[in-house]
């Protein structure tokens, strides 16, 4: 059966009776991939001129904004390329429409979007394809200095499509070397690896059998040598990351389904097939998030979203579980599932006390408002603000508690002013403020998200509220300081005034 648009929303409104019911969590990674590779998402004209791709970026930014998504997964590396200026390697084709081309007038991708997202209160965390060198040979012109052209030795050909071997040591050290330029030279947030390891189709068979003879570390299990050499590499990564910017965090979004027999399930199998190991990730701790890729419908015949979620729940330890949700799959026009498929998964995972989020693939599906699911999760699911996840073992020093709180009235609402706080102790001033809006003195509950107003993207120290002053008797306003992990202070700031006529 096809659900129309009319359809699809009138499920959402039908449902607003069971608001109350829902959960509000006030700290939940709600995160969304732009993926350039294929202009998938942005920029949508790879012919357009740099005006034209930055209006349309800020404009994608402003529409995830307004949805409640406060974190965004930028794809900057699709093809051993880049959408930001690196000596290294060559723009990417996806940007320019020709491999190598810089933008003119010249722009760079990474820091505008790494600006747009802290402007309003996102996470940018800085997305890379690991291996993939080509994605369909012939596309189009690879540039002069490109990794395939200056060390085909380091390639590994399947048909029409090229990768870099993982199993050679020079093209750990390269990997390694383009994500540590990243790392030092800009302000993010995180750096995300997606699922490209060893190809899916066709299955690497013996393309790599000299690399293995010659590079096999006394690793005599050919399969075991592959996950091994997908594994040292992570944790290497993780090691540079800690060393550079322990502040930034690094995560993996793998295939959905590891083993079958984990799950019960009957798919892919990416342990074996293309050689990823996120329990290793997960046990050694090499990985600050895992976001598994759980692509299928609820009870979808071979790989039900009803069984993967809870397993993946199960193992995830100490890491942070953020779930990768296929919005565009589920809100696609053509779509003849079940209209509240996505409304079940976020429900789920929100039950599930392992999961600390979701991440929706891809933006369009949000920023195009397809089906109204931007409406369903400004006006439902992500109703309230939300704080993205601490994770304690990266900081878990609070910034200290502004100071001076003033409330000022006039005619058009509340003025608030404030001094940012002294540095704590682990040398972090305040990156932001929350601000708590309450009835009472005595109501104030700083774990209700519903009554957060606002969070301030920057360190400013003015807030107005605009709201009729009619018949309110009473302000209560409570203001917190952020940290750049978002720590919240442990102490606040409150105001009130009473109004006696």
């Amino acid at each position: 059966m096809k659900f129309s648009v009319f359809v699809l929303l009138s499920f959402f409104i039908i449902n607003q009776h069971s608001f109350c019911q829902e959960l509000y969590p006030k700290r939940e990674f709600r995160g969304a991939w732009i993926a350039t590779v294929g202009n998938i998402d942005w920029p949508s004209d790879r012919n357009a001129t740099p005006g034209k791709q930055i209006s349309e970026l800020v404009t994608i930014f402003d529409k995830l904004k307004d949805a409640g998504i406060n974190a965004v997964l930028f794809q900057i590396r699709t093809e051993c390329d880049a959408l930001y200026e690196s000596e290294l390697e060559p723009w990417s084709f996806w940007l320019t429409a020709e491999q190598g081309k810089k933008p003119k007038p010249f722009f760079d991708p990474l820091e505008f979007a790494i600006s747009e997202a802290h402007a309003r209160g996102m996470e940018l965390h800085a997305w890379f394809n690991p291996y993939r060198s080509v994605k369909t040979v012939g596309e189009y012109k690879n540039a002069f200095n490109h990794i395939s052209v200056t060390n085909p030795d380091w390639i590994l050909s399947f048909g029409n499509y090229k990768m870099l071997d993982p199993g050679h040591p020079e093209v750990q050290e390269f990997v390694l070397k383009i994500m540590t330029d990243v790392l030092t030279r800009y302000d993010v947030d995180g750096i995300h690896f997606d699922d490209y390891f060893y190809p899916y189709v066709p299955k690497v068979s013996n393309e790599d059998s000299l690399t293995f003879a010659k590079y096999n570390r006394g690793i005599t299990d050919l399969d075991d040598w592959r996950r091994d050499n997908i594994n040292s590499l992570m944790a290497k990564i993780y090691e540079v990351v800690k060393a550079v910017k322990p502040h930034v965090k690094f995560g993996i979004s793998p295939f959905g389904i590891v083993e079958n027999k984990y799950t019960g399930t009957d798919g892919f199998n990416s342990y074996s097939m293309i050689y990823c190991d996120p329990l290793n990730w997960i046990k050694n701790k090499i990985v600050d998030y895992i976001n598994p890729q759980l692509y299928w419908a609820m009870d979808h015949e071979k790989a039900p979203y009803a069984k993967l979620l809870p397993w993946w729940d199960s193992v995830v330890g100490d890491v942070h579980l953020y779930i990768g949700l296929f919005s565009s799959r589920f809100l696609a026009r053509n779509y003849t599932g079940r209209s509240s498929e996505l409304a079940d998964q976020i429900r789920m995972n929100r039950n599930h006390s392992h999961v600390n989020g979701s991440v929706f693939f891809s933006a369009k599906s949000i920023y195009n408002n397809w089906n109204g699911f931007a409406d369903s999760l400004k006006n439902n699911f992500y109703k309230y603000p939300a704080l993205p996840p601490t994770m304690s073992w990266k900081d878990s020093i609070p910034p200290l508690t502004p100071k001076n709180l003033i409330l000022r009235l006039d005619s058009n609402g509340v003025l608030l002013t404030w001094n940012k706080p002294e540095i704590a102790t682990d040398g972090d001033g305040a990156r932001g403020f929350v601000i708590y809006s309450f009835d009472s003195p005595d109501k104030i509950n700083l774990e209700d998200p519903s009554k957060i107003i606002h969070i301030t993207p920057q360190a400013t120290t003015k807030f107005k509220h605009f709201i009729s002053l009619k018949d309110k008797k009473e302000f209560v306003y409570v203001v917190t300081s952020l940290d750049k992990h978002f720590n919240e202070s442990k102490d606040y700031a409150v105001v009130s005034m009473e109004i006696n006529e």
